[in-house]
């Protein structure tokens, strides 16, 4: 009897929190749906790769517009209806790339999912905290961070599946998506308390962009973080963009799951690098993270460029595996070292300038992988931009390894954001 009355109690206390996960890996899960996807709507369209990959690039810029421009809503008006409002942008995006009949249509679907997408990460960021029955910090930041990279790889194994066994590909993968983003705005609704607003944050401050800058005596460890997260996502956005016409290159021929596999592989072994990472070491090794990582991205993308010139798509599942796992790390690295030893009072700017660098980091590299792909083909290409992170990777790895590269200022508790 005693355990019938204490279990709900229990249960209660953690649903608002495991309300809250669900959005965030539902809204990560929305913005790789389309990955699988981009080669059908090449060949539908009739339009080249590098206007596919704009249409991935329009949503990175996107994300970036409530991150720099709405950062502080929640904090004035609620965390609740800024993420319902994130959410609801997101099931609208998804009927709206379900219902596209071109590139402009499914541009503007990504504009508005990235712009939801952005709303609710940056709230619900805050949410997870606040809503942990502990209010454990390094759980919520370690929750919201390996939710960017699960809720990706689940999102395009999702899409891959649906599309591979639906008569209608370009379409119901969205509709999936649609029906359960709405219902979790009923689900936040009904179920997650408020836990910000009405505070000394008003409406008209909340609205002021946050300032883009970087403190002089922090400029060389952003320097550093910003080589890191490059390495990182920009290898995550060429696959996020251009993995579909790598698995076609390979195959020759479309295939979903193999696309879908390939994505997922790539982004679940961050997630998974990331949590071991956190749990074994925590944050505060930096130079052993970027060595690590760097290590890992290097090697990965040698294998994954050996695959393609072997033309084996096995191979190729294998080297994003290594890959994944450096790009875990050097982001998590990157996102810690971003704010090391900066004043409270200047770290949301700070933070704002590396997710700017970030999600730049994300679309341009796939844009111009396809743009050189016309030229040097699509094998040459990948091999170009491989080359190029892998440099960056090495100098990354040299400059950390001086002695007294990461001296002075201390390394706050962070968390990876989408």
């Amino acid at each position: 009897m005693a355990q019938s009355v204490d279990v709900p109690p229990l249960l209660h206390r953690w649903t608002p929190f495991a309300v809250i996960v669900l959005v965030v890996l539902f809204a990560l899960m929305s913005s790789a749906t389309p990955s699988p996807l981009y080669v059908d709507y090449q060949a539908l369209w009739g339009t080249s790769g590098t206007m596919i990959t704009v249409v991935f690039a329009a949503y990175c810029v996107a994300v970036l517009v409530p991150l720099i421009f709405l950062g502080r809503l929640s904090d004035a008006i609620g965390r609740r209806p800024v993420v319902m409002a994130g959410m609801a942008l997101v099931g609208l995006s998804m009927v709206g790339m379900a219902l596209s009949t071109g590139v402009g249509g499914l541009i503007a679907a990504r504009v508005i999912q990235g712009v939801g997408v952005g709303l609710v990460t940056g709230a619900a960021g805050a949410a997870l905290v606040e809503l942990h029955p502990r209010r454990d910090a390094r759980i919520g930041a370690l929750v919201n961070g390996t939710t960017l990279n699960s809720g990706m790889a689940v999102g395009v194994l999702l899409a891959g599946f649906i599309a591979a066994w639906s008569a209608q590909p370009l379409v119901y993968p969205y509709v999936v998506i649609a029906a359960v983003s709405f219902a979790l705005v009923v689900a936040v609704a009904v179920l997650v308390p408020e836990t910000a607003g009405g505070g000394t944050t008003t409406l008209r401050q909340a609205l002021r962009p946050q300032r883009l800058s970087v403190p002089p005596a922090a400029r060389g460890t952003f320097v550093l973080a910003s080589m890191c997260v490059v390495v990182s996502w920009s290898v995550g956005g060429v696959y996020l963009g251009l993995g579909g016409a790598l698995v076609k290159d390979l195959m020759g021929r479309s295939d979903y799951l193999v696309t879908a596999m390939v994505i997922a592989t790539l982004q679940g072994a961050s997630a998974v690098a990331q949590l071991v990472w956190n749990l074994r070491f925590g944050t505060d090794d930096h130079r052993r993270g970027v060595v690590w990582g760097s290590a890992l991205v290097v090697s990965g993308l040698a294998a994954a460029s050996l695959a393609v010139a072997l033309r084996s798509a096995a191979g190729f599942v294998s080297a994003m595996a290594v890959v994944g796992l450096g790009m875990g790390l050097t982001f998590l690295m990157a996102s810690t070292l971003a704010a090391r030893g900066v004043p409270d009072e200047v770290r949301g700017s700070v933070l704002s300038t590396f997710f700017v660098v970030a999600y730049l980091a994300l679309g341009l590299p796939a844009v111009l992988a396809a743009f050189l792909s016309e030229f040097l083909g699509l094998t040459g290409a990948y091999h170009l931009l491989a080359a190029v992170v892998a440099l960056i990777a090495v100098t990354a790895t040299v400059i950390i390894s001086r002695p007294g590269a990461l001296d002075g200022g201390s390394d706050p508790a962070s968390g990876a954001q989408a």
